[in-house]
Parts: C-alpha cells; sequence; structure tokens
C-alpha cells in the first residue's frame, strides 16, 4: 500500500493520495489542477518525477496524454523497424503501426484494471484514466529519443537508416553503436520514470521495477513479434 498521505484542508485529517473525498469530513482531496502543463510537467519529471506524476494524476483534464502516447508508439515503432529490418529487412507499414498501436494501448489499459484488483484490496482509490495519463507521461524520455536523437540518426544515415542496404553498422560503424548507447540509455530512462509511477502504489521498490519492466517488455516484444 502507497506512504503517500495528503492533508485535508478542511480537518487537517491524512488521506491516501488517490483519495477523492475526504474520509473524515467529507471534503474534496484533489487539488483544483484544471489540466496537466505540458512543459512545466516535462521539467518536473526531470527534476521529481514522484511530483509530477502526483500533479498528473490530480489533474481534472488529462490533456495531452493520448497524443503523447501515440507519439512515443510510433517512436518505439520505428526503433523496432530499424532493428528488425536489419535483421529480417523488414519495411516500414502504416497498417502494421495502426495494429499494434492498438495492441499497446490495449496492454496499459489491460494493466490498469489489473492494477485496480490488486490495490482494491489494499483499499487505495484508483482510477484507470489516472494511471493511463500517469504512464504516457513516463515516456517522456522516448520523446526526447524522437526529436533529437532519431533526427541525428538520420542527419547521420539519411534514407540508408530505413533501407539496410547496407546496415547502419557497416557504413558510420562508431555513430551506430553510439547511437545504439543512446538507445538503451533512453529505455531505461524510461523504465526508471515509469517505475517511480508504480511507486505512488506500491511501497517496495521491488514490485515497482517489476511491473515497469514487464508492462515496457510487453510493448517492445509486441512490436517486434507482429511486424
Amino acid at each position: 500500500m502507497s506512504n503517500y498521505l495528503i492533508t485535508c484542508h478542511s480537518c487537517g485529517e491524512s488521506n491516501p493520495l488517490f483519495k477523492s473525498v475526504c474520509k473524515k469530513c467529507g471534503s474534496i482531496m484533489r487539488d483544483r489542477i484544471p489540466s496537466i502543463d505540458l512543459w512545466r510537467t516535462f521539467g518536473l519529471l526531470i527534476e521529481n518525477p514522484q511530483n509530477a506524476f502526483i500533479e498528473i494524476i490530480q489533474a481534472e483534464q488529462k490533456n495531452f496524454a493520448t497524443f503523447i502516447l501515440i507519439t512515443v508508439l510510433f517512436k518505439i515503432y520505428i526503433l523496432s523497424t530499424i532493428v528488425s529490418g536489419i535483421i529480417y529487412e523488414v519495411r516500414f507499414s502504416l497498417f502494421s503501426f495502426s495494429i499494434l498501436c492498438g495492441i499497446s494501448i490495449l496492454v496499459i489499459i489491460s494493466t490498469g484494471y489489473f492494477l485496480k484488483l490488486i490495490v482494491r484490496k489494499k483499499l487505495i482509490e484508483f482510477r484507470i484514466k489516472d494511471f493511463y495519463a500517469g504512464f504516457s507521461f513516463s515516456f517522456m524520455p522516448q520523446l526526447i529519443g524522437l526529436f533529437i536523437v532519431f533526427a541525428m540518426e538520420f542527419i547521420v544515415f539519411g534514407e540508408q537508416l530505413f533501407t539496410f542496404n547496407p546496415s547502419p553498422f557497416l557504413i558510420k560503424k562508431n555513430f551506430a553503436y553510439l547511437f545504439l548507447v543512446l538507445e538503451l540509455g533512453i529505455i531505461i530512462w524510461n523504465i526508471s520514470l515509469t517505475s517511480k509511477l508504480f511507486s505512488l502504489y506500491f511501497n517496495k521498490k521491488f514490485l515497482s521495477y517489476f511491473y515497469s519492466l514487464i508492462i515496457i517488455g510487453l510493448i517492445y516484444l509486441s512490436m517486434n513479434i507482429f511486424l
């Protein structure tokens, strides 16, 4: 059960983070955050991820969540296409991306319902849209990877990044390994942020990292299996 508590402004009673109404006096507990400030949230995810996720959870409007999720799934799909293309000569397909995007969103929502069943036994109020929005924003490193790292990859390798003839590792070996390290760093950062979100629901760090590894692993696995 999460140790994160918020104090009621009316009676001073401590309530679980996810509680929307004070268990003692019935006052509204959630801060009046009308919507998510995109750039402020990005900065907070770097500076203090848990506070960022708390604000996302308490925001009334979960704006940008679906846009961010679809954008980062596109980034992951591109990366999976490049890796698979080097090995199997797979080509980018908008139809395949649409199917895989739907599968990934289904995995995320299904995970949300699974976690809801777990935390319900621990008296934690769990809203699927809170988890969905938080999970989407935990992929912020992938956005950085799309607009910075991938842009650098395209500048260095050009269209050969997608033709795979020859492989990027045969064209400019040092750059290829550098970008490989950067992509792995982005994935590790992504897992770390996602574990911070899960830590709001579980006290144990092991469980937080375990669930983040499982769900992100399932997304990457589905991208590669159904390419």
